[in-house]
């Protein structure tokens, strides 16, 4: 585990969130949640907290923030298809010469109109920046807030009382009743003795967190997931529009059935051109990269839990693990087919929160001090991120 450090406060949260630059507030988010999960830790509960986790999740959103996807699929396939880069370069200088990149041609205003890969994955982008910083505004807020104003060596119960009252009650996406029950398992497992019910404690809930902070980001994860789509009928009156632009002056009712007309032959042309975008997409929310192992959440983790998980007596704990984890725990297949689906999402990380409750390398540093030193003054560093 790193070296005891300040515990970044409510202020510091607040200044990250501010920040205007999305792929320098994602490092910052993810170097906080670091300094979170480590003060978090030094409490005493043991194991892997709920930022533990949101510290390698958030680097692993930094690559799509910053479209570092795009390029190393791109490359991949490059790498795979050598034999496809004659063809299509002679495709696209034809392409070029006929006015592509040329918005007074009408191929031009027509390729401009059309969404590409890159188009694709810039909005796939916004929407996990955006995720990013509603997580981080919320919860790294009240874990900031929570080492603040709880302090282990005084008044405990009367503070975390106050504490407690400034979380809203309910279900999300508006209500933060899991971040209720969460907090209070913490503090019972930092007091508990009996180590077996202080990990089903803390276990139970970092679950809670991440099941609250799911139910929030289901429209982020949904938009970043179809951003390389829309619908035929759209797509087709944008082209129309694009290569006759007095059509925006026509009567609706022609207007419709030449749309759909043209959308019909413009879809194959964007389902071409977002192929690829969709695949990189879901592969950067599929893939979770951790100190030394590279995750991908489509297939089964099959890593053990850890002993005092096996029959958890916990009655909170064990509705969850019959709510999104077939008995016995870590049997089954826990690969989340579609990242869409909540409950795919929750299984997987069910299993993943389990089994890694505690690897002590999650708590490594996410970036080197030199790289930490470079984003705190703005400046996207170099090296891996």
């Amino acid at each position: 585990m790193q070296p005891a450090a300040p515990a970044p406060s409510v202020e510091d949260v607040r200044r990250i969130a501010a920040l205007e630059n999305p792929v320098v507030r994602n490092l910052e988010i993810t170097q906080c949640y670091s300094r979170l999960s480590t003060a978090f830790a030094a409490r005493g509960a043991g194991g892997a907290n709920w930022c533990t986790y949101a510290t390698w999740a958030s680097r692993q959103a930094g690559r799509t923030i910053r479209g570092e996807d795009l390029l190393d699929e791109v490359e991949r396939r490059v790498h795979r298809g050598r034999w496809l880069l004659h063809p299509l370069a002679t495709v696209g200088r034809r392409l070029l010469r006929r006015g592509l990149l040329q918005p007074d041609t009408r191929l031009g205003r027509l390729a401009a109109e059309l969404h590409t890969p890159f188009d694709a994955v810039e909005r796939a982008s916004e929407a996990v920046a955006r995720g990013n910083l509603k997580v981080f505004e919320e919860i790294g807020l009240e874990f900031a807030r929570f080492l603040a104003e709880c302090p282990p060596d005084r008044d405990g119960a009367r503070a975390f009382e106050r504490f407690r009252e400034g979380l809203r009650e309910g279900d999300p996406p508006d209500g933060q009743e899991y971040l209720r029950r969460a907090f209070a398992r913490y503090e019972r497992a930092r007091l508990e003795e009996a180590p077996r019910t202080s990990l089903q404690l803390t276990v139970l809930a970092n679950l809670e967190i991440g099941f609250h902070e799911q139910t929030r980001l289901q429209p982020e994860i949904l938009e970043a997931l179809d951003a390389p789509f829309v619908t035929q009928e759209r797509l087709g009156l944008r082209a129309l529009e694009a290569l006759f632009p007095s059509l925006a002056r026509a009567w609706p009712a022609f207007r419709r059935p030449a749309a759909a007309v043209a959308g019909a032959a413009a879809a194959g042309v964007q389902r071409a051109s977002s192929r690829l975008a969709r695949e990189v997409v879901t592969e950067s929310f599929m893939t979770l990269s951790l100190p030394g192992r590279v995750l991908i959440l489509g297939t089964h983790l099959a890593d053990a839990y850890p002993d005092g998980l096996a029959d958890p007596r916990d009655a909170d704990l064990a509705e969850l693990f019959a709510r999104f984890e077939p008995a016995p725990p870590a049997a089954d297949d826990c690969g989340a087919r579609d990242w869409a689906d909540l409950h795919q999402r929750m299984h997987y990380i069910v299993h993943l929160f389990c089994a890694f409750h505690e690897r002590e390398e999650l708590f490594r540093a996410p970036f080197t001090p030199a790289q930490a030193a470079a984003f705190g003054r703005g400046v996207v560093p170099d090296g891996e991120l």
